[in-house]
């Protein structure tokens, strides 16, 4: 075995760098913050009351919890992450969940039924939910690196080798791919057939690139009905439940078996059905394994119910009824165990995320190739976790947009936030470009396509020209500039609003309110405290009840689309500081989410300082409406 690169322990340290980061912040709160303190740092709901409840897949119960206080102020609580529901009038805080999704007010959690049912405060009110430290993610990750470095597995080596020296050669195409049943095929493009043929091709890697509306679902879908023909299973990917969520429905619609692995508390009610779960109680055998798992209970019982004093007859008899309950334990165990390994091999597509692959479940199967979606969202360790179990990658996504969140400077300054498609997009000769979108009109489209696509994307013709109801116009910017709309910091929580800008897009909002009653909205801005302002106004303003209105940062729009999209970029000051808006992938995510009509507020005399924002705003002065805010501080 060569010697790997010292990168891989580089990203080893950094690794660590970011856990112990995590840890300490969690061990700050809890050591060293009030009740108070929690809320405004957003870890903590409370007091929060239980609106529903009902009891789910397994030994689980689904709870639904609402807000009573502090509406208005932001939070970190996102579907996936680990939190503790308890109450204060109880001693014991140790109720684990697991956040199913996060809506406005309400949270819907799973939770230990057992533990729940023996403590009835829960349902007396002063409850609460906290996040908490979960160290899982990474003791995986740790493992997936330190397996790569030590591997002596052929196809795992040249991968290891390859993403080492950022070289891989150039392999002649495989002309068994060469694949003409996808030239007749009408439900895909030219270009996302010739992504299709080049991924089939790359014998150990290879990276279909998809920017925004270029549907690089379809072409992953596509990419494996082909594969299909050849392979009996395939190892489907992503950081995030959601993005596996939505692959494994649109392949399984497709008519393919698709098994969803995971921990069912984080798997999206609509594809229960995919779940390994379900598929064990929906099958035939599953009575009979019912039935002996009731027998085994019976004889538990019967040996529990003799008394402490008994003679040496009940002692045998005590003796033979829990000897019963054991084989018949045992034998329970075995027929799920086969079953389970009928199913799985049984299987076209198995769907996990990315720490998902590590469940005991997959742990002796092997795939030939693996897909990882949204791959410019995850960091490499994740990658490899995934990359271990098969002999070729498929990496999907779009470098041009946001990479995962690090949030330790020394794992940053280590490449921690460089990604696996960040590292090999240039180097790999099976890489293309999907060029044909379907979600922008053309004139939004065209900064993204000129700024970060070299001009490469064409807009299909059922979109290009799309637009709103009674407005043709759908790019516009509206400068704030001499109308004394300051920034304002939050002394607690160090982010920014700009109230100015949000009293421009109400007056916008209402200028329309006809014409958007029945139009998809999203209202975006970089910063958390002006999500949390622009939801608490709109929550309170009774003109706008009729409106679909969602509110959300940046990051948290990426990979969403609405009809209509605001964008408030909240800079405003005599310094000319920008921050985090320097990041070009971050107005590059803000501006594709628009279908028909994309509206940015912002302050051109602050903005323009950064090259990148004067294009922006010569481009909306050369291609779409460019107003002054003035014009509407009169309405």
């Amino acid at each position: 075995m060569s010697t790997p690169h010292p990168r891989y322990l580089t990203l080893l340290k950094a690794l660590e760098a970011e856990r112990s980061n995590e840890l300490a912040y969690f061990k700050n709160i809890n050591d060293n913050k009030s009740n108070k303190q929690k809320i405004d740092l957003g870890v903590l709901w409370y007091p929060v009351e239980i609106s529903r409840k009902s009891y789910g897949n397994g030994d689980f119960i689904e709870v639904e919890i609402k807000k009573l206080k502090h509406l208005d102020t932001s939070h970190q609580f996102k579907e996936g992450v680990a939190a503790t529901f308890f109450n204060v009038q109880d001693a014991r805080k140790d109720l684990k969940a697991s956040i199913l999704s996060v809506r406005r007010d309400k949270i819907r959690l799973l939770v230990d039924a057992d533990k729940f049912n023996d403590c009835d405060q829960f349902e007396k009110g002063l409850s609460g939910i906290e996040l908490i430290y979960d160290d899982r993610p990474y003791r995986v990750m740790q493992y997936a690196l330190n397996d790569i470095i030590k591997t002596n597995y052929e196809p795992h080596v040249i991968l290891r080798e390859a993403v080492n020296t950022q070289l891989m050669s150039a392999e002649a195409l495989d002309t068994r791919w060469t694949d003409h049943h996808l030239d007749y095929r009408t439900d895909i493009n030219e270009s996302q057939r010739n992504a299709i043929k080049s991924a089939l091709a790359a014998p150990s890697m290879g990276i279909i690139h998809g920017p925004p509306g270029t549907g690089k679902t379809t072409t992953l879908v596509a990419l494996a009905e082909t594969l299909l023909k050849q392979e009996k299973q395939i190892l489907v990917c992503a950081p995030s439940n959601t993005a596996v969520d939505i692959l494994a429905e649109r392949l399984s619609k497709k008519g393919l078996s698709v098994l969803r692995i995971g921990n069912v508390s984080r798997i999206d009610d609509d594809i229960m059905h995919l779940t390994l779960d379900q598929k064990l109680r929906d099958h035939a055998e599953w009575q009979q394994i019912k039935k002996v798992r009731i027998l085994a209970q019976e004889a538990d019982r019967s040996a529990n119910a003799f008394k402490r004093s008994f003679g040496p007859e009940e002692r045998n008899e005590r003796k033979i009824f829990k000897q019963e309950a054991r084989e018949l334990k045992k034998w329970a165990f075995e027929l799920e165990e086969r079953l389970t390994e009928e199913i799985l091999h049984s299987t076209q597509i198995i769907a996990a995320t990315l720490i998902g692959v590590s469940q005991h479940t997959l742990k002796s199967i092997k795939f030939k190739t693996v897909f990882i979606d949204e791959a410019s969202q995850c960091a490499e360790a994740e990658c490899w976790n995934a990359i271990l179990k098969a002999d070729r990658v498929i990496l999907a996504g779009d470098h041009m947009q946001l990479p995962p969140t690090i949030k330790s400077t020394e794992a940053k300054a280590l490449g921690m936030d460089i990604t696996l498609l960040d590292r090999m997009k240039d180097v790999i000769p099976h890489a293309s470009l999907l060029k044909v979108q379907y979600r922008m009109n053309d004139k939004i489209l065209g900064f993204s396509n000129k700024e970060f696509y070299n001009d490469q994307l064409l807009s299909d013709i059922s979109v290009a020209n799309h637009h709103l109801l009674n407005d043709s116009t759908p790019l516009c910017f509206i400068d704030t500039a001499g109308c004394g709309f300051e920034e304002v910091s939050n002394s607690e929580n160090k982010s920014l609003s700009n109230p100015g800008e949000y009293s421009i897009i109400l007056n916008h909002l209402l200028m329309h309110i006809d014409d958007y009653a029945n139009v998809s909205i999203g209202i975006i801005s970089p910063y958390a405290e002006q999500v949390r302002f622009i939801q608490q106004q709109i929550n309170d303003d009774s003109r706008l009840k009729h409106l679909d209105i969602e509110v959300n940062s940046i990051d948290g729009f990426q990979g969403q689309e609405k009809e209509l999209i605001y964008i408030s970029l909240v800079r405003s000051n005599e310094r000319s500081e920008l921050g985090f808006l320097k990041d070009q992938r971050r107005l590059n995510v803000a501006m594709t989410r628009a279908q028909k009509k994309l509206v940015i507020v912002g302050d051109s005399g602050t903005l323009v300082t950064f090259k990148l924002f004067e294009d922006l705003v010569n481009y909306v002065e050369s291609k779409g409406y460019y107003q002054s805010a003035w014009e509407y501080l009169s309405t």
